[in-house]
């Protein structure tokens, strides 16, 4: 998003074209300005005022204005990048009834997402790009999640299940959780545990303290009680440090906010939470930073001109991989990411459902499904 939070929502819609008072002073005419900002915010849908500042906005009021802005230069095109990544589902449905008012103006949209879910509500046609090709397309009578899935990563999923039959099953319980509390639900203890080798899935929806768990199993909040243990050891986090010490690792929502530091290069950013590894004389060597940059870029399959590049500068995937890289290169015994429904679906073992701070169920690989997840996230029971 490119809108200044100091300004108001008519600033931003109309800044650097605001209509001025007459006069030798030129100043900007507000009422005016409000006044054209007014019927653009309406149009989108918004339940906001155009002197609102951007500073009270929610995610999704922000996306609107952003989108105002392009209707305010009768904009032919509106292109949406991740426009939902952050999103919680009410607000996602806002802005989905924004797209397709757009379309019913007759105004084009690209709509860059990998909730399929979301593609499927508002797409008149698909086009998935793998790899920095062409995968295919889908006309709209061919548009579904599993079409769609199979041109993402149709051989790599075979593969991935072929690996998943053949490998060895999960191991001892590496971390657990026992009665463990936390200060979005400090009267609602949780017990949970991940086996070495697995994926568990650890789903909800907003509110239902899965975000405030992996908080605590790294070290960011403390627990209000209960107690954790790793590989049978009794595990004590006093910090985000003590949790990298012992080897568990998270990969956070806001790959931007908490995960990268875009200003720096590619190998800055993986070599940054392992310094001393890469150090001589207590000095931080390039060379042994770029070496480890270049195994990770190789094995991730990282597109950039090279290790040294801005991280800023890639696409939200490569960053992504970064993110992910950075952890990798320290042989993780516990790795914890953040990810949306359809790919905790799609990779794990098992999954667990919070509800309202509690785990209100765990599903295994046959019990599958948006309906079994989204049943136990409002404490139902699943089919």
């Amino acid at each position: 998003l490119n809108l200044f939070e100091n300004l108001d929502v008519a600033a931003n819609i109309f800044f650097g074209r605001e209509p001025l008072r007459a006069g030798p002073l030129r100043l900007v005419d507000r009422t005016r300005l409000r006044t054209l900002a007014a019927p653009l915010l309406k149009r989108v849908g918004a339940n906001f005022s155009a002197n609102t500042p951007v500073s009270a906005l929610s995610l999704a009021q922000q996306q609107m204005v952003e989108i105002a802005k392009a209707l305010s230069i009768e904009a032919r095109l509106v292109i949406l990048d991740e426009p939902t990544s952050s999103l919680p589902l009410a607000e996602t449905d806002k802005l989905l009834d924004v797209i397709k008012a757009l379309k019913a103006d007759g105004i084009s949209v690209i709509f860059i997402s990998h909730r399929l879910h979301e593609v499927e509500r508002v797409a008149d046609r698909v086009v998935v790009l793998r790899d920095g090709m062409l995968a295919g397309t889908l006309p709209k009578n061919a548009i579904n999640h599993d079409s769609m899935v199979k041109l993402m990563i149709g051989r790599m999923l075979k593969e991935r299940e072929k690996a998943a039959e053949s490998g060895r099953p999960p191991g001892a319980v590496a971390l657990s959780a026992k009665a463990v509390r936390t200060s979005a639900y400090p009267d609602r203890p949780v017990d949970l545990g991940v086996r070495r080798g697995e994926i568990l899935g650890l789903a909800g929806l907003v509110g239902s303290g899965r975000t405030e768990l992996a908080r605590v199993l790294f070290g960011i909040e403390k627990s209000l009680g209960g107690a954790l243990q790793l590989d049978g050891k009794d595990l004590v986090l006093g910090s985000a440090a003590d949790a990298v010490a012992n080897g568990i690792f998270l990969v956070p929502e806001d790959r931007k906010l908490t995960g990268i530091l875009l200003d720096l290069s590619i190998a800055q950013n993986i070599s940054l939470p392992n310094l001393p590894a890469h150090a001589r004389r207590s000095l931080v060597s390039a060379r042994a930073e770029a070496v480890t940059a270049e195994k990770q870029k190789r094995n991730l399959g990282i597109k950039a001109p090279s290790v040294a590049t801005r991280t800023g500068t890639l696409s939200g995937g490569n960053q992504q991989k970064v993110v992910l890289a950075k952890w990798l290169a320290m042989s993780p015994k516990v790795l914890m990411i953040s990810s949306d429904m359809e790919e905790v679906i799609g990779v794990s073992d098992r999954i667990a459902v919070m509800h309202e701070g509690q785990i209100s169920g765990i599903l295994d690989k046959e019990q599958f499904s948006q309906e079994n997840v989204l049943l136990l996230a409002v404490g139902k029971q699943p089919k």
